[in-house]
């Protein structure tokens, strides 16, 4: 039996009778070698997008679309960007649609034609973040949030008007598209879009105290130091993270070494871990840096005073 590919193809705008021309079409698809999966956009990965009446949204999807190598369909009564999206008549029937899908998922690399669609998992907001160059900037989309991450500026510009909290809870979300930018591109671009901006390192530790998995990924054995503190206020953290905060900011703890010296969980750790080293906190050199941004977290016998309050013995981890 021939092997079957599989792909998936979304949809947006299309009203009831495109809907079904386009089902229609699937299903003759299927009747070849290839397995269609059709479903609405949404913002994760496909193999086509096919568009029908022309709304911001529809907009938004084609422009998230071709700048991630997606090809596009309409279906409408006149010609939209020609040159980058292929237009079918309004009254198109399905062997025409289903004719035009299949011309696009040929052209698609071997590769991509065989693979399953995309794990849901595959590619979380922090997951791209952390695996980016920390030079230039990056766009993020994902649905309604667009933002540009400034690496070299160390920020996180928003480009709507959308609610902080929102951004953090979608943080670990799957499928954000990821576009790198110019200096140029960005300051002609995007600048002047920009709502509100924001320390990257306080987004990213944010972002690890408001999940309960780690945001980064912790090797148990590696001693970590934490060069400064954490560009919050201590208010903001959790109080039994404190005391490990502050014995990394002395000196470099193994996970395991501190969980028995400060009586804290492995796994409150790991989060606060991966919370350092995903803000780029972590200092692994035994000599301390020439600089620190919170000079009142070292002041003498601060480690003294918490592990008093906490009724620990530090020498134990030693």
């Amino acid at each position: 039996m021939a092997f079957k590919q599989r792909y998936v193809v979304a949809s947006i705008d299309l009203d009831k009778s495109r809907d079904a021309r386009l089902q229609a079409a699937g299903e003759l698809l299927a009747g070849e070698r290839f397995e269609v999966e059709l479903r609405k956009w949404d913002g994760r990965p496909a193999q086509v997008l096919v568009v029908g009446t022309e709304t911001s949204a529809s907009r938004m999807a084609v422009d998230t679309a071709l700048r991630s190598g997606v090809p596009v369909v309409r279906i409408g009564r006149l010609p939209w960007d020609p040159e980058t999206v292929r237009s079918l008549d309004l009254y198109a029937e399905p062997d025409e649609l289903s004719a035009c899908l299949r011309e696009r998922l040929h052209a698609l690399a071997p590769a991509d034609a065989r693979a399953e669609p995309v794990d849901a998992a595959a590619a979380p907001f922090l997951r791209q973040l952390l695996a980016a160059s920390a030079d230039g900037a990056c766009l993020l989309e994902r649905g309604l949030f667009r933002l540009v991450v400034d690496f070299a500026g160390a920020r996180l510009h928003m480009l709507r008007r959308m609610p902080y909290p929102a951004l953090i809870a979608e943080a670990l979300a799957p499928n954000w598209f990821v576009t790198p930018l110019s200096p140029r591109r960005y300051s002609e671009e995007f600048a002047q879009d920009v709502t509100a901006s924001y320390p990257l390192e306080s987004v990213l530790w944010d972002i690890a105290l408001a999940h309960d998995a780690p945001i980064a990924d912790v090797p148990s054995d590696r001693p970590l130091r934490l060069r400064a503190w954490p560009l919050l206020s201590a208010n903001a953290l959790p109080t039994h993270w404190l005391l490990p905060l502050s014995c990394l900011l002395e000196r470099s703890w193994a996970l395991p070494q501190l969980a028995q010296a400060t009586a804290t969980s492995a796994l409150e750790l790991e989060r606060m871990y991966a919370a350092v080293l995903a803000s780029g906190l972590a200092d692994a050199e035994a000599a301390a840096p020439e600089r620190r941004r919170a000079h009142d977290a070292q002041a003498p016998g601060l480690l003294r005073r918490l592990a008093r309050r906490f009724g620990l013995n530090l020498g134990r981890g030693r």
